[in-house]
């Protein structure tokens, strides 16, 4: 039987690279790109990506209709949750829907580092414990599920203008000595559309799991600033400290919350390697930063 493979968010960062990867796939899966736009620019692009066998359906979770469509004939789900402000209410209807559907015989959801119930001590910070909830209402559906909680991403330096804005000479993350074992998108992505397409057996071990995904070293700033510039082929250097990103955001006129993020950063909470669930699902080794510098170069090369 042909897979039916729904995704939610499936033209961000982790979206647009799974749905690259189903659509190279020789077993010709049905691709579901969930959009609130299906004309939109990153919809269009990633439906180009295999017209054959990539669809771009609307999606809205407080529409009960568009879900119901959606979720028409669907065998696999792939939930990347929206940044909104109740992330884990955010889950309940589509986990409804992925339930009424009938026919979702595996749930695969990109939660975060730390995600855990409540009542265990440290307590979860706010993201992950909305990602936990997110997580509990999509188990509830009886529904095998896997939730992956990935560590940082690379592509922060792609779309955080805080922290890196394309051909600065300077980044700006305020950890202090802590290492931080930054992931790729790409790798959440294949992690998740290998546990999704996998036989029967595999994806019997996965059920029930939850998975804590780094990448391959936990890099200090100076090694990153080390491998931007080799990237760049120029200087990038590091700038420390919370007020200095929070002063460039003014300076930028953005957003300054990703301190909030970086501040736990400071703290070490992402300086932990475990590589060895995605080595064994995808057989390989994750994604270096020294390659997500190299594959991202012409913007880092560019001249502000």
């Amino acid at each position: 039987m042909r897979e039916k493979v729904l995704i939610t968010g499936g033209t961000g960062n982790i979206g647009s690279a799974a749905v690259a990867l189903l659509a190279s796939d020789t077993r010709r899966p049905e691709v579901r790109v969930a959009t609130r736009d299906v004309r939109s620019p990153g919809a269009r692009l990633v439906v180009a990506m295999n017209p054959d066998t990539v669809k771009a359906v609307a999606f809205d979770e407080r529409d009960p209709a568009t879900l119901r469509a959606a979720f028409d004939g669907v065998t696999r789900l792939f939930v990347i949750a929206p940044f909104v402000a109740d992330i884990g209410a955010w889950h309940e209807p589509v986990a409804r829907a992925a339930k009424e559907s009938g026919t979702c015989r595996h749930i695969v959801k990109v939660s975060v580092t730390g995600a855990r119930s409540p009542d265990i001590e440290p307590k979860p910070g706010r993201i992950p414990s909305m990602h936990f909830q997110g997580e509990e209402h999509l188990r509830r559906t009886g529904i095998p599920t896997t939730a992956m909680r990935p560590t940082m991403f690379m592509q922060h330096f792609l779309t955080m203008p805080p922290l890196y804005r394309a051909g600065d000479d300077r980044f700006y993350l305020p950890t202090g000595e802590a290492r931080v074992a930054f992931i790729d998108c790409r790798d959440n992505a294949a992690f998740g559309v290998a546990v999704l397409m996998g036989s029967d057996a595999e994806r019997s071990r996965h059920a029930g799991a939850s998975y804590e995904l780094t990448g391959p070293a936990a890099l200090s700033a100076a090694d990153i600033a080390d491998q931007l510039s080799s990237a760049a082929e120029r200087s990038i250097t590091h700038v420390d400290g919370e007020d200095a990103i929070v002063a460039h955001a003014k300076e930028l006129g953005v957003p300054d919350g990703v301190k909030l993020i970086y501040r736990e950063a400071a703290e070490g909470w992402f300086s932990k390697v475990e590589t060895e669930a995605f080595e064994k699902t995808t057989g390989r080794r994750p994604t270096s930063f020294a390659k997500f510098a190299l594959d991202h170069a012409a913007y880092f090369r560019k001249r502000a």
